[in-house]
């Protein structure tokens, strides 16, 4: 049955959210105090996180909005690298022109001067949101427009200044939403900048989910509103000793269905979804990098090179609180490890019988190693691209904990991997839990290498943090549901390769 249109409504003030939120918020609050001591020990580190999570924004928010697109290997080569035409030539998996490129850098630029208002403590208000806008689209003339007939045409986009022409959207059920109309969102922008200034009490998180969705139901411009939205979200986080959260392609579903939730009424989904992707941000920031950057090489040659290096490590392992953070993180892993052990070998029980009814030479098994086993190395380049993937640095000095389960059937084998991982140099006290699944054919001839074919890797929400202070129990639920959804997304893959 389709759903009726959903008329444009005025900014109504935050509403009382209920619901299990207090335990994810305060798992942001837990790690940003992690976070902050990280900082405190090494701006450097900070600064330089810092950029490559507002290029990644930069990047991603294009995509999000159709923009443009970036191949993968591109976008971390620009991450890790700068907004440059050398980054892309050295990624040697893709191109890009330079007029997106020139796109991305100005969104950049954008997300800079941002940083700098917060610094200097200014709030969210309408002339920045004007300003806001002429900074993210200055390079983009037109946009896609839609004529009395129904016809297609680029439009002149108006930089800075409020829509002159109603817009709507289409929702997933096929009926319309609609925006505020032209002559009211003059009115309704400074209503919202009243209302927010009025919810200073609540939770930076909450408050940036409210604003989002309440400036995107406004639609104040002909284009570039989602652009500008993800940017005061950044904002409010950003004067709240909060990290910039990056909304990307992977997530882009499940955004746009938390918005429309919002727009039934229930804006905890897309709290949620902010407050998942703040640990993401957070944990990703959690580097400490060998010396400061712009120390001077240790002279003297070999011996005085290691000599300072080893200093280093002293320096770290001896730092306040360091051996009680790692002997505690160490705890809560193997806690942890052994609940996702104790699982997958539930699921692979589950599992033996279906499997053994369309092959009789079908097997499943569960294998793990935790540190100091010398096993804990294994299967360090997974280990490495499920941490990538969720854009954080992994401690790999002791090794993980790790959890195989693994499946062969006619002729092929899945792998299926869950890594607990210590997150950042030194002990940061923070453990993060990743997946990896791979599938390799003829998994019987033994004597056949082969490269395994990657089936799935963690996306920014398919993660869990723990601090070392954290039960075991704490999110037991989120590893359940991340666990869960992962091997089921394995699963299909490799069942649809057998046939």
């Amino acid at each position: 049955m389709t759903r009726r249109d959903m008329p444009w409504a005025e900014v109504e003030p935050l509403p009382e959210l209920n619901g299990d939120l207090t335990s994810l918020l305060a798992s942001v609050h837990a790690l940003r105090r992690a976070w902050k001591a990280v900082v405190s020990a090494n701006t450097e580190a900070f600064q330089e996180a810092r950029r490559r999570s507002l290029r990644r924004h930069a990047i991603e928010t294009g995509i999000i909005e159709r923009l443009y697109d970036v191949d993968w290997g591109v976008t971390e080569a620009l991450v890790a690298e700068g907004l440059t035409a050398d980054a892309v030539a050295r990624a040697g998996d893709g191109s890009l022109s330079e007029d997106v490129l020139d796109i991305i850098r100005s969104q950049y630029d954008a997300l800079e001067f941002l940083a700098q208002a917060a610094r200097e403590g200014r709030d969210v208000s309408v002339s920045l949101v004007r300003q806001l806008h002429v900074a993210l689209t200055r390079l983009q003339p037109t946009y896609g427009a839609t004529g009395p007939t129904g016809a297609a045409f680029q439009a002149t986009l108006h930089h800075g200044e409020w829509k002159t022409q109603p817009n709507h959207v289409t929702r997933p059920d096929g009926s319309m939403l609609y925006y505020t109309p032209p002559e009211q969102v003059a009115s309704q922008m400074d209503r919202l900048m009243a209302l927010y200034r009025e919810t200073e009490s609540h939770d930076p998180v909450v408050r940036a989910a409210w604003l989002h969705h309440r400036f995107v139901r406004i639609h104040p411009f002909e284009d570039g509103n989602g652009r500008v939205a993800r940017c005061l979200t950044l904002l409010g986080l950003l004067r709240c000793d909060l990290a910039p959260l990056v909304v990307d392609r992977r997530e882009r579903n499940r955004y746009l269905l938390c918005l429309d939730q919002a727009n039934e009424g229930d804006l905890r989904p897309l709290v949620r979804f902010f407050a998942e992707l703040e640990i993401v941000a957070l944990r990703s920031e959690l580097e400490r990098p060998p010396a400061p950057l712009d120390a001077a090489e240790p002279a003297g040659g070999a011996v005085a090179v290691l000599e300072a290096g080893l200093d280093r490590l002293r320096r770290l392992q001896t730092e306040s609180g360091a051996r009680r953070r790692a002997e505690d993180a160490a705890a809560l892993a193997g806690a942890v490890h052994r609940k996702v052990e104790s699982w997958l070998r539930g699921m692979a029980d589950q599992f033996a019988v279906p499997l053994t009814g369309v092959d009789s030479q079908a097997r499943t098994s569960v294998q793990s190693a935790c540190p100091p086993d010398a096993r804990a190395r294994f299967w360090r380049w997974q280990v490495v691209q499920a941490a990538r993937s969720v854009d954080f640095y992994v401690n790999l000095q002791q090794g993980v904990w790790w959890t195989r389960l693994r499946l062969v059937a006619l002729g092929q084998e899945l792998r299926y991997l869950v890594f607990i991982q210590k997150v950042g140099r030194g002990e940061t006290g923070v453990l993060a839990l990743t997946v990896y699944a791979e599938m390799l054919d003829n998994a019987s001839d033994e004597s056949a290498k082969q490269e395994a074919e990657r089936l799935l890797v963690s996306s920014p929400t398919e993660t869990v943090t723990w601090i070392h202070s954290d039960a075991p129990e704490a999110h037991w639920a989120s590893v359940v549901d991340v666990l869960d959804t992962t091997l089921a997304g394995a699963l299909h893959k490799f069942t649809s390769a057998l046939g």
